[in-house]
């Protein structure tokens, strides 16, 4: 059977970024704002249970990497690819091997279908709740139960189950495996950011 597609941000949902950049001062690089310090992206620690969740879902879905990096800061594209690769490996048989999609829209890559799981609304990430096209985005810590330390894995785990079993969209067999139990993501009118975004 085709996996269902499942597409994954890399700042707070795999990379522990804001922890990071809410501490660094960009002065001490002459940059305006902290995500544009050159190589800060590189050796950023994963979240917690991150590594595990993703071999685990492996097994579940077609994963691809969907992320953005500050037009200002060159080496966060490339390092980014690099913590991949430390991470999960750079042989053909890793779990992301050419399957990172780097865009400023993220909306743009939904047209195959699949789940976007994304810690903010912008960029794109919120066009992903679209009901016409069957594509959801749950936003990542927003119910604090949906991380990976909690019972995200599993939500997903029984998504892809229904996925299989039923002749409905991915987003209906999301919809089907919360029943509702999870607020799968916040107000996006109402989001706050960090004070230096």
């Amino acid at each position: 059977m085709i996996k269902p597609k499942l597409f994954l941000d890399m700042d707070n949902v795999l990379v522990d970024t804001l922890s990071i950049l809410n501490t660094a001062d960009p002065t001490n690089f002459n940059v305006a704002k902290p995500d544009q310090i050159p190589g800060i992206f590189r050796s950023l620690p994963p979240v917690p249970d991150a590594i595990s969740a993703v071999n685990q879902l492996a097994e579940h879905f077609d994963l691809y990497i969907l992320s953005t990096a500050p037009w200002q800061n060159p080496s966060a594209w490339s390092d980014k690819i690099l913590w991949l690769t430390q991470y999960f490996g750079a042989a053909e048989d890793s779990v992301f091997y050419k399957k990172v999609v780097m865009t400023h829209d993220k909306s743009l890559a939904k047209a195959n279908g699949g789940i976007l799981i994304d810690d903010r609304p912008y960029h794109g990430a919120s066009g992903w709740d679209d009901a016409a096209l069957g594509t959801a985005w749950v936003q990542y810590g927003f119910d604090a139960q949906l991380t990976w330390s909690s019972t995200l894995v599993q939500l997903l785990i029984d998504t892809a189950n229904y996925y299989q079993a039923h002749d409905v969209t991915l987003r209906a067999a999301l919809e089907a495996a919360n029943a509702s139990r999870f607020q799968l993501q916040g107000p996006v009118e109402t989001f706050a950011k960090a004070h230096w975004e």
